[in-house]
């Protein structure tokens, strides 16, 4: 997969996770997001690696 089609993916992911949170959108809360999205994103390029 391409890095455009990986970050689509990551983006779907997270936008399907935060429908279902009740987290309140402040900087914290913005920081955690990050953080998760970026966590999605890595797992991602690594599972593409494998599948080369």
């Amino acid at each position: 997969m391409t890095n455009d089609i990986l970050i689509e993916k990551t983006v779907e992911i997270i936008a399907a996770r935060m429908t279902n949170a009740t987290s309140i959108p402040d900087e914290k809360s913005g920081k955690n997001v990050a953080a998760f999205m970026q966590e999605i994103y890595n797992k991602l390029v690594d599972l593409n690696k494998n599948e080369d």
